[in-house]
């Protein structure tokens, strides 16, 4: 067999592995849909996959297939920006302070946690607590200042659990938000528009990710569609097929997650994982109550932005739940922002432990 046709084979069984994940997506949102369950699109699909990732099914979502999910996610929150939600952002410093308090707090708790109950080392579960900058956080457990597995199994459970659970809880409480789109903005794009926006915010979006700015297909998606809304050369939204395309996508990248982790290591670290998660959770229901309570800003909008939670998945759920997109996804960029600017002095003090500990 020549090397051009075992690249092209290659390639076949790549794009099958998506085409069988992507289908089986759809698959679970069909039953979710079918169960009533809340953003049907992206909780369906996530559960479904994160079940099969532990089946030998070769299921698959790569980094170009997340983008563009991303890039679809970011450019259908751009069209629901309203100059209304504009208008509030001199409410964001101080929500953005609620928010570095409670993300610490979040986090000495959770250390404190998986220390004290779990066995796990302060470097392994400081690691394993931070919410956003994952490569960094992973980087720094490959160079031996935690355990690699145990990290890389929290972090994903993490936002696993997040993301299937926030919906649910949202909808029994009956938290949505009262965001409702104008029949201009409910409209879809024509047809010939969506490519060139989608490709548009994509091109860009790869010059900021050399510029290493966080989520930047989303950001990119979010703030090219809202200046063509605001600005009035774009009118409509995506076509609610290629919306639903990108819940999916999400849902499939979020749930690919668990693919080649060992059920030994779930049944060791769920638990932990779980008792970790809800604390946090709590920990961010009590400072977004009371910064929405300051700020007079709905309870379910600051939680979600308050939630230690992927921005991508959260910004989903603030688009499905009808809530500022714009507010959740700064929240969640500035969290990760920070994070990755405090991760040196985060290295030094793991270095120095490790250092003490030999």
């Amino acid at each position: 067999m020549t090397v051009s046709e075992i690249s092209s084979k290659t390639v076949t069984v790549k794009a099958a592995s998506i085409i069988l994940t992507l289908a089986l997506g759809y698959l679970g949102a069909g039953l979710a849909q079918l169960i009533h369950l809340p953003v049907p699109a992206l909780l369906g699909s996530g559960i479904l996959i994160a079940v099969l990732a532990f089946t030998p099914l070769p299921l698959s979502m790569p980094t170009l297939m997340r983008n563009i999910g991303f890039t679809i996610l970011g450019c259908s929150m751009g069209s629901s920006i309203t100059q209304e939600m504009l208008a509030k952002i001199g409410q964001w410093p101080l929500s953005l302070v609620g928010l570095g308090a409670t993300v610490t707090a979040m986090m000495v708790a959770s250390t404190w946690i998986l220390v004290k109950y779990f066995q796990q080392t302060k470097n392994t579960a400081l690691l394993a607590s931070t919410p956003g900058a994952l490569s960094t956080v992973v980087a720094l457990a490959s160079e031996g200042k935690g355990d690699l597995g145990t990290v890389v199994v929290l972090q994903s459970l993490r936002l696993i659990l997040v993301m299937l659970s926030f919906p649910l809880i949202i909808h029994s409480l009956n938290l949505q938000g009262s965001m409702q789109l104008t029949a201009a903005q409910q409209a879809s794009l024509p047809w010939h528009t969506v490519p060139a926006l989608l490709l548009t915010a994509f091109a860009i979006a790869q010059m900021l990710e050399k510029l290493k700015l966080p989520a930047a297909y989303v950001l990119s998606g979010l703030i090219l569609s809202a200046a063509g809304h605001l600005g009035g050369w774009l009118n409509g939204n995506l076509p609610s097929t290629i919306v639903t395309l990108g819940f999916v996508i999400i849902g499939c990248v979020v749930g690919t997650r668990l693919k080649g982790m060992k059920l030994s290591e779930l049944r060791s670290l769920s638990l932990a994982a779980f008792i970790s998660v809800g604390l946090s959770s709590l920990l961010a229901a009590l400072g977004a109550g009371l910064m929405a309570t300051a700020l007079d800003l709905p309870f379910g909008q600051v939680w979600i932005a308050y939630a230690p939670g992927g921005i991508e998945a959260m910004a989903a759920l603030a688009l499905a739940l009808h809530y500022d997109p714009a507010y959740i996804a700064a929240h969640h960029l500035s969290r990760i922002v920070a994070i990755t600017l405090f991760m040196p002095l985060i290295a030094r003090l793991l270095t120095v432990e490790k250092e003490s500990q030999s």
